[in-house]
């Protein structure tokens, strides 16, 4: 460096800078589902659709999700199914409300919009049907891949993100027979999950 090229005047002290940039970057588009988290919801002693099911690493890019999911009373289209999706704050916590989705035959309804990830979570819990409805009993799996939820009937384009899914299963008096979480990013289809 030359000595015309070093500042003649230093000042000390905080600074405060704002710069302002055009948005380049697409927040929507095609994506890749990367489900981080499956959980039940809090209390689970009155439900007649007791969802024992979690998410478990296989190995650094396989999650699946293991335990059991006990019917003590067939899952039908007499119930109601009610999903609130939460999106994260930029400024951290989950928002909720971001979408709501309550759909009356929660059985047909949940088997479409699973499309054909329907198929191979009723084959991965040995159900022995593939219709509605899913009658009682106990369904256990050893595991099942959760890369396969991204053969949903999903919209092609969503906003990219962290989102948290909260499925409740209502029978027809209104009152919660079952409930799961589901915690999951939207990714860019060529970016790693983190």
């Amino acid at each position: 460096m030359e000595d015309n090229d070093l500042p003649k005047v230093m000042f000390y002290g905080k600074y405060r800078v704002v710069t302002r940039f055009k948005n380049v970057e697409n927040k929507e588009g095609e994506y890749r589902l990367v489900i981080d988290k499956v959980y039940p919801c809090g209390s689970r002693t009155n439900h007649t659709i007791r969802l024992n099911i979690f998410s478990s690493k296989k190995t650094l890019n396989i999650t699946e999700i293991k335990g059991n999911i006990t019917l003590l009373k067939p899952y039908d289209d007499d119930l109601t199914l009610d999903l609130n999706v939460s999106t994260w704050g930029s400024t951290g916590g989950w928002i909720p409300n971001h979408y709501i989705l309550i759909r009356k035959k929660a059985c047909s309804s949940l088997r479409n919009l699973y499309g054909n990830a329907w198929f191979t979570l009723l084959n991965a819990f040995n159900v022995s049907t593939d219709r509605c409805p899913i009658p009682l009993g106990t369904y256990i799996t050893s595991g099942y891949d959760l890369t396969k939820f991204e053969d949903m009937n999903l919209p092609k384009l969503i906003f990219y993100g962290k989102y948290k899914l909260v499925g409740r299963i209502k029978n027809v008096e209104n009152k919660e027979v079952g409930c799961i979480v589901a915690e999951t990013n939207l990714i860019r289809p060529w970016e790693t999950p983190i």
